[in-house]
């Protein structure tokens, strides 16, 4: 496994761990029980060690000891408000008493686009005669087509040509991947240790884009005396990313850089006016790149460091009294340069763009954020004054204190020499001839103090009651509001202990559990709850392609601005859990049952203040209900002395409904793809992943019109009066056809809910005589993605003038889509029963529609199976390897991403691109496709 993330996709009920696409930095998005905001991030805290970090991405999986999750909030309550989407604990491996040991771990694959021609363009032949009937259908053959393409008489001439196939230009190279970690680790009687490097290699499918990540790592444990031990942790990270066109980790999928949807549109073919040095298409449309220019000439690289340090002093005060002082430290640091050639909109548009138009530029920034934390935890055990040994009972006390400071540093430097690379222009940055701008910004620091105390009570192992309580203090609310408090409970029955089951040989567990529980939530930027409005002061645009940009509440030329809210506090969530976890024949059979609803109040909401001079306002309004099922079962299926077969799955169901909108009838939100498009939004009943957009009905057929009206007067008139003229352009059979009223007038409403019914994985592992073999997959049913991509690929839009010429999916191809011309004579066809006939066998309307239409045709099934990975491996005798001084050697093969069984038409049906706010899950726009790959690899200990 390259990352913990993979370790743990399709493992744990009610958690969804998702690869929002296939570039080798792309987010992995971790979801516990559903989505429970309107604006800020779900993710769960991550605990490594016992210590928080900001991610687990630059963990190497060699290092991973255990995973576990805890949901429910009474178990993540400990954690306070970083806990309130759940929280996932990470242990990584330790030095143990004894001799020293060494492990060395490599592997090295290969890896292709995965479902490779799942979307294809428009060959040469098909791409030319849609070129025409465009012009055709416009009346402008000799200004739009002639031009490029030549006369109607010799466009068989492009039949059976090969064309570019830009997605394989782009995509098609074979990536490779190599890894190799060193393990060393030791331990006596006082001191253990262990040290670890490790380095991953990724050259990715796509060109121009490669990763690598370095970690290293010392994990020590002192026993100082009889009563003290020091623990002392160490981890450092580093990671380069090369190549744009991905919406990668830190881009929250705000990127419109995409180069999927460049590839797709560019014409296969070099068009006349080019070779003979006509018009210069490129300058007419941003799309008319060539796209393996516009990668070179979109061009970024990406170094992120993170340093972990963390330190811990355990003193016994007393039998069973201890106290617990930690103190840890975490330094990120990403530095981005990004390059715009001349062939980049920022560089040509001017304005909002480049202050040089014509001329290469390049951004510089930079983002350190310091965290620092100190945690001291009294635990008393009254064991000794309790002398009846049916009752425990344990007490913690603690306190904690967070603080967290940013700094951002961001340039822009405009008119370097028209001939720079990407690397001229970063090493030369200091030829230009205009720095834009150039700003430095400290966010307010992020202070959270807390206090907490926790009680455990056990008669006989059988009855057990906990409660926790835990007060926040956050920097992020004003004074009154800053103090959040979270009380907890949690109650267990032993059933399997109880007499009558005691004997019951084949019963080994039989637990039943119920825990209600609070969790706070201040995840929202600093100074948004303050008294004083906090101004954060930029110059320059880089809206085009992701880069930050900090607006004045004036504005300043900005889409958004943000009012401070002195009233704004805690976001709460509040949680039941009922489980039921048991085992059987000696475990063979074991597992758990779980119900649970978690109800988000006074949430942390993003809400819209127009007219008051700012676009938005952070306000605790609206709250959302998630309720869910949940089943994980493990077999044993057989179990030899020298063979076995294993069983794991997992389901999970949840249902998210909104409660309340604080007054507003709907909150809408944009998920970016389209500037002049809202297609998502909330509704009181509704539920996150909404979808607003206009419902399909397939094409108008000859049929649906008025032929005695058209034979009359040339013009097409709908026989129910319907008439979408005004969302899909001119009406005529082959148009777009959508739900009307009972005026004619197509209606807009839910289309659609991207949310799962149920997911889950299962796996299959087994061994034998020194062989062994796992798989593992996950599923999901019901989910469905908003395919923007088909918006672009299946119809025309606005782009149809003279030079502005891109291709289309062959879902458009010709005996597929609706035409409207005569193949023979290139006339378009006026007979309502020649058109009829020349279209019996399509299914497909026309793509001619000059403006963008969201529908529900784009709102496509994406459940799926997949085969996440399946490895073979064998571990050689150790009577070979003990001659030659080695412990353990195990061979072994690897496949990810093997197989996905799925209706959806796009690449991947997991795909996630627009995640800048949880308002808008499931959009695939011009995606980094996901690779499948296959490593071969050796475990070696000595």
């Amino acid at each position: 496994m390259a990352s913990v993330a993979e370790a743990m996709t399709g493992r744990m009920a009610g958690v969804q761990v998702t690869a929002t696409e296939g570039d080798p930095d792309a987010e992995i998005r971790i979801r516990v029980r559903g989505a429970g905001s309107f604006s800020s991030d779900g993710a769960p805290l991550y605990i490594v060690d016992g210590f928080p970090v900001e991610s687990i991405s630059d963990i190497s999986s060699s290092e991973i000891q255990s995973i576990d999750i805890l949901k429910d909030a009474f178990s993540t309550a400990i954690y306070g408000s970083r806990g309130a989407n759940g929280v996932v604990l990470i242990t990584t491996k330790s030095g143990e008493k004894g001799k020293v040991n060494v492990n060395y771990n490599v592997y090295w694959g290969f890896k292709d686009i995965a479902r490779k021609n799942q979307v294809q363009a428009l060959n040469p032949s098909e791409f030319a005669r849609w070129q025409y009937e465009l012009a055709a259908i416009q009346n402008k053959v000799s200004d739009n087509y002639e031009p490029y393409f030549g006369a109607f008489s010799d466009i068989d001439l492009y039949d059976g040509v090969k064309g570019n196939d830009w997605m394989d230009q782009l995509f098609g190279r074979s990536g490779e991947q190599f890894n190799h970690n060193l393990t060393v680790s030791g331990g006596g009687d006082k001191f253990k240790w262990n040290a670890t490097y490790a380095r991953l290699y990724d050259k990715a499918i796509m060109i121009g884009s490669n990763y690598s990540r370095d970690n290293l790592g010392l994990k020590t444990q002192f026993k100082a005396s009889k009563r003290i031990t020091l623990d002392f942790n160490i981890r450092y990270s580093r990671i380069k990313v090369r190549g744009a066109g991905a919406n990668s980790l830190n881009d929250s999928g705000s990127q419109t850089t995409g180069r999927l949807k460049n590839a797709m549109l560019y014409t296969p073919i070099p068009l006349k006016a080019q070779i003979e040095g006509g018009d210069d298409l490129e300058e007419n449309s941003s799309d008319a790149v060539m796209p393996t220019v516009a990668v070179s000439d979109s061009d970024r690289k990406r170094e992120r460091t993170n340093w972990n340090a963390n330190a811990g002093f355990t003193w016994e005060i007393v039998d069973d009294l201890r106290l617990k002082v930690e103190a840890g430290m975490e330094e990120y640091r990403q530095e981005t340069n990004s390059f715009y050639g001349v062939t980049t909109y920022y560089s040509k548009v001017g304005g909002s763009g480049s202050s040089v138009p014509g001329t290469p530029s390049t951004n510089y920034n930079d983002v350190t954020r310091r965290r620092v934390r100190n945690t001291n935890t009294l635990n008393y055990d009254f064991r000794k004054l309790i002398s009846n040994d049916d009752h425990h009972l344990n007490v913690l006390l603690g306190q904690e204190y967070i603080i967290t400071e940013q700094r951002t540093f961001n340039t822009w430097v405009d008119g370097l020499p028209d001939f720079y690379t990407a690397e001229q222009a970063w090493t030369f940055m200091g030829s230009a001839s205009n720095a834009s701008s150039s700003n430095m910004n400290y966010a307010a620091d992020d202070i959270l103090l807390s206090y907490f105390g926790r009680i455990n009570y056990d008669f006989k192992g059988k009855y057990m009651l906990s409660a926790t309580m835990r007060g926040d203090g956050s920097s992020k609310f004003s004074k009154g509001r800053k103090w959040g408090y979270f009380p907890s409970v949690a109650a267990s029955w032993r059933l399997s202990d109880e007499w009558g089951m005691k004997d019951l040989k084949w019963l080994d567990n039989l637990k039943l559990r119920y825990s209600f529980g609070t969790a706070g939530n201040n995840n929202i930027p600093t100074g948004m709850g303050g008294l004083t409005q906090l101004y954060e002061v930029g110059t320059g645009s880089s809206f085009i392609y992701g880069d930050p940009v900090y607006w004045t509440p004036n504005g300043n030329g900005a889409s958004e601005s943000y009012m401070a809210n002195a009233n704004l506090t805690w976001e709460t969530t509040y949680s039941h859990n009922l489980g039921l976890d048991f085992g059987f024949w000696r475990n063979r059979l074991s597992g758990s049952v779980e119900v649970y609803q978690n109800t988000t109040e006074d949430i942390l909401m993003r809400y819209p203040v127009s007219g008051s001079g700012y676009s938005f306002q952070y306000r605790n309004a609206g709250t959302i209900r998630n309720r869910g099922l949940e089943v994980s079962v493990a077999a044993v299926l057989a179990e030899k002395a020298k063979w076995g077969v294993n069983f794991n799955a997992n389901i999970a169901f949840n249902r998210s409904r909104i409660m309340d909108l604080a007054g507003l009838e709907t909150y809408s939100q944009s998920s970016g793809w389209n500037n002049n498009v809202t297609d998502y939004y909330a509704v009181l009943g509704g539920a996150i992943g909404d979808i607003r957009g206009y419902t399909t009905l397939g094409r108008y057929e000859v049929g649906d019109f008025d032929l005695d009206y058209y034979n009359e007067t040339g013009k097409w008139r709908t026989l129910d009066g319907s008439n979408c003229a005004g969302v899909v352009g001119d009406m005529r059979p082959g148009s777009l056809k959508l739900l009307c009223d009972e005026n004619g007038t197509p209606v807009q409403g839910k289309i659609g809910n991207v949310q799962p019914k149920f997911t889950g994985g299962f796996s299959l592992s087994a061994y034998a005589y020194g062989f062994d073999v796992a798989a593992n997959f996950t599923y999901s049913y019901g989910n469905k993605v908003f395919n923007a991509n088909n918006v672009e690929f299946t119809s025309s839009q606005k782009y149809t003038g003279k030079g502005v010429i891109r291709n289309l999916s062959d879902a458009m191809a010709l005996g597929k889509r609706w035409t409207n011309v005569n193949w023979e004579t290139g006339a378009l066809i006026t007979d309502p029963a020649e058109l009829a006939a020349a279209n019996a066998a399509t299914n497909m309307w026309s793509p001619y529609m000059p403006q963008t239409v969201v529908h529900s045709w784009l709102l496509e099934d994406a459940s799926f199976l997949r085969l996440s990975s399946l490895t073979v491996g064998y571990t050689l005798p150790a009577s070979w390897t003990r001659k030659v001084c080695i412990n353990k050697v195990r061979l072994y093969a690897t496949g990810t991403n093997l197989f996905c069984w799925t209706p959806y038409s796009g690449f991947d049906p997991e795909v996630d691109t627009r995640r800048a706010t949880p308002m808008t899950p499931n959009v695939d726009y011009s995606a980094y496709p996901k690779s499948r790959s296959w490593v071969f690899g050796a475990n070696i200990s000595f």
